[in-house]
């Protein structure tokens, strides 16, 4: 079991994300949400997390600058990323990935593809 952070501006898709993470099996300790990049940099300093969802386009620190900020700091930068968005432009998924995010997840998305994702970056089942 993994903890989780869901991060996105709207609390509907993070309801929906979190609800598509339990529908496809994949089971969670504890499920955290932020609803930008600011709030979620604050909740992985004082929250242990396994695991970063992010969409990308979000007020005060989108999940870009999120990312980037993770990615330098040493304390952070261990904690995987899967970036989620309905932007399926290849070159934002490469400089995504570049940054350092684990997997890029278009939104829509199948809750078995996702949790095959999960598991990938997690390294493993975790059900």
């Amino acid at each position: 079991m993994a903890s989780i952070l869901i991060v996105d501006d709207c609390s509907a898709m993070r309801s929906v994300i979190k609800r598509i993470i339990g529908i496809s099996g994949f089971e969670m300790e504890n499920c955290f949400f932020a609803s930008d990049g600011e709030e979620a940099l604050s909740l992985l300093r004082n929250h242990r997390v396994d695991l970063v969802i992010s969409d990308i386009n979000m007020p005060r620190l989108d999940g870009e600058a999120m990312l980037r900020k993770m990615s330098s700091d040493p304390a952070l930068c261990g904690v995987p990323v899967v970036m989620v968005s309905s932007d399926a432009t290849q070159s934002r998924a490469n400089r995504l990935l570049e940054l350092g995010a684990k997997a890029y997840v278009v939104k829509p998305f199948q809750p078995q593809p996702f949790r095959e994702q999960l598991e990938k970056v997690l390294g493993g089942v975790h059900d």
